[in-house]
């Protein structure tokens, strides 16, 4: 469920429903994404949670388009977003269901180029290509090898890929 609850204990706990649409609700706030990230890397039933979700792009549009418009935060906020979508790829069955969803449109934000309906697997291809070629000026070996981790995690599940990608 999605409540809070108090244990017999004197705990308080909250349900992962609630918590997980808090968190998506909230992720334009550095500090939603650094929870995000907290909850990802140290809550493995929480992770769990987040995989098995039907519907990958409820977390995964908000985060690639955190990503895409980067430029204008501080590295720590690229590098908790790129963890976690690290995280996330190492799920064989989460690549592979990023690859079956396809988005009708994206340029509400996306406005490098207009590409209709595109699987969320090859926007994110597209985001991480697009991160790691403005990050060469910058030589932030940290960020590209985490983009390219990701990328090499999604690759053995690519399939329906945009012309773009």
């Amino acid at each position: 469920g999605g409540g809070v609850l108090i244990t017999p204990e004197g705990l308080l706990a909250v349900g992962f429903d609630g918590l997980y649409a808090s968190v998506v609700g909230t992720l334009s706030d550095d500090r939603a994404v650094l929870f995000l990230y907290t909850l990802v890397y140290s809550n493995h039933k929480f992770l769990n949670y987040v995989l098995s979700k039907s519907e990958p792009d409820e977390l995964l549009v908000p985060l690639l388009q955190l990503l895409y418009s980067s430029k204008h935060w501080q590295p720590n906020h690229q590098y908790m977003v790129l963890i976690v979508l690290l995280i996330l790829s190492h799920d064989a069955l989460y690549c592979a269901n990023i690859n079956t969803l396809t988005l009708p449109s994206v340029q509400a934000w996306f406005s490098d180029k207009t590409v209709g309906a595109i699987t969320l697997g090859s926007l994110a291809v597209v985001i991480l290509i697009r991160t790691i070629q403005a990050n060469l000026r910058v030589q932030d070996a940290f960020l590209n090898s985490n983009c390219l981790a990701v990328l090499m995690n999604v690759a053995p599940h690519l399939s329906n890929i945009h012309p773009y990608a």
